[in-house]
C-alpha cells in the first residue's frame, strides 16, 4: 500500500497545480479537509503573512485571487523534488520544491513569481488522500502580496 499512498499524494499535489493554474476554486478547495489549513510564511521566523483556516476560507481567497489579483495573468506552479518525512496508513508528512511563474497580457515569457518549499500534513479520508495543513515558505527577502 506505501507505493500506492505514494501515487495519490503524488497526484494530488499536480491536481494542486492543475486546478491552482486553470483557476478553478472548486476544484482547488476540495483539495483539502473541511477544516483544512493554508499558511505562508517569508524566509524568516516571523509570524505568517496569510493563514486561512478551512476549506471554505480557501475557496474564498481562490476566488478572490482569480477575480482580483491573477485577473489576465496565466500562472504555472511547477512542483517537484517531494520528500515523505513520514507515511502511516491515515496520515503523511511531505516536502516538495515550487517555482511559480506569471505571465501577463504584456510579457512575452513567464517570468519567475515566487520560489519556495511546501511543508505538507495529509489525511486519508473517504475521498482519498487530502492536505490537512499546507504551509509555504517562501524564498523572498520581501514580503510576499497575496
Amino acid at each position: 500500500m506505501i507505493l500506492e499512498d505514494k501515487l495519490a499524494i503524488y497526484e494530488v499535489i499536480a491536481r494542486y497545480s492543475h486546478t491552482w493554474d486553470a483557476k478553478d476554486a472548486d476544484g482547488f478547495a476540495q483539495l483539502f479537509v473541511e477544516e483544512g489549513v493554508w499558511e505562508l510564511f517569508g524566509p524568516g521566523p516571523e509570524p505568517p503573512q496569510l493563514r486561512l483556516e478551512s476549506r471554505a476560507a480557501i475557496h474564498a481567497w481562490a476566488i478572490q485571487n482569480f477575480e482580483g489579483r491573477l485577473l489576465g495573468i496565466h500562472t504555472r506552479h511547477h512542483q517537484g523534488a517531494t520528500l515523505f518525512d513520514e507515511l502511516t496508513k491515515d496520515t503523511a508528512r511531505t516536502r516538495t520544491l515550487v517555482l511559480v511563474t506569471h505571465q501577463g497580457p504584456s510579457d512575452d515569457i513567464p517570468r519567475p513569481h515566487v520560489s519556495g518549499v511546501y511543508q505538507d500534513e495529509w489525511r486519508k479520508t473517504s475521498a482519498g488522500w487530502q492536505f490537512a495543513h499546507r504551509l509555504l515558505r517562501h524564498d523572498r527577502s520581501t514580503p510576499y502580496t497575496v
